[in-house]
């Protein structure tokens, strides 16, 4: 299977066009909407708020000669309205993630839904053997998370980063689940090991026994009866926890959790033309 970055430096610089929108590389003069995304609180309420000037003079300054990076402009002309990105997904090898941001002048007229359709489209079509790609929004953002669902993405896993609950999305058709299928029961132990130390480390994972062997009679009572892991473990969280992330430990002792998973929603997509660039950035 040929690597997330591989593909994208062979392809890379691609034009994308939708109806509305067209997806075009970054460049310098997109500098100022790269600034804008990054600073503008409503743009960034579920991003962990406004970006440092060192963060905003990096971004500016690697944009435009990273690939997978596209600034979004009305396909009538004029200037960016956001920034669309596919790139490897640092939670995990082999696989591809994509990003969006828009302004607000731009919000509510589903051009968001646009362009990340195409982006998404384009991958799936440039890349076939590309591997399973995701999008990842907190779970709060309901905005981002309806736009994703509209696409026909569905809720694989939920996660804790930046102290806050995230959904982890992918295309429900059938081939990205059954490459799904494949990196999961491949990574499935490493997985619930990494969501484990992450739930041991929050508040209420400290709170937890070391050893949960030890637990009485009627705090095992209290527990929630959740014994669906891999390995069939107890859940050493109480009944009706919340987030629904079930935590318990491995035989070697380790704490590892995993969770329930969502029922997938039909595919559905903008259709997109596709260019390719004749220059490297």
């Amino acid at each position: 299977m040929e690597s997330v970055e591989s593909a994208l430096a062979r392809l890379w610089p691609a034009v994308v066009r939708a109806d509305r929108v067209v997806l075009r590389p970054v460049t310098a003069q997109d500098a100022p909407v790269v600034r804008a995304l990054l600073t503008d609180a409503r743009v960034r309420a579920f991003l962990g708020g406004p970006a440092s000037e060192e963060r905003v003079a990096t971004r500016q300054r690697k944009y435009p000669t990273t690939p997978g990076v596209w600034a979004v402009a009305p396909a009538a002309g004029g200037e960016a309205i956001g920034l669309v990105s596919i790139t490897a997904d640092s939670r995990c090898a082999d696989r591809a993630e994509v990003s969006y941001r828009l302004l607000p002048s731009a919000w509510g007229q589903g051009l968001g839904r646009e362009a990340v359709g195409a982006a998404v489209e384009w991958w799936s079509a440039a890349v076939p053997d590309g591997g399973p790609l995701i999008a990842v929004t907190q779970e709060r953002n309901t905005a981002s998370r309806r736009l994703l669902e509209s696409l026909g993405m569905t809720v694989l896993d939920t996660l804790l980063e930046f102290g806050e609950p995230q959904c982890l999305y992918t295309p429900g058709d059938e081939d990205t689940a059954l490459r799904w299928a494949r990196v999961l029961d491949e990574r499935r132990e490493d997985v619930e090991r990494r969501r484990g130390a992450e739930a041991r480390a929050t508040a209420v994972g400290r709170t937890l026994p070391d050893d949960l062997s030890a637990l009485t009679p009627e705090r095992m009572a209290r527990l929630c009866p959740a014994r669906h892991g891999a390995y069939g473990r107890i859940c050493a969280h109480e009944k009706d926890h919340t987030p629904d992330l079930h935590l318990g430990r491995a035989a070697d002792g380790a704490w590892i959790a995993w969770l329930d998973r969502a029922e997938p929603a039909p595919p559905a997509g903008p259709a997109v033309s596709v260019e390719r660039g004749t220059t490297r950035s």
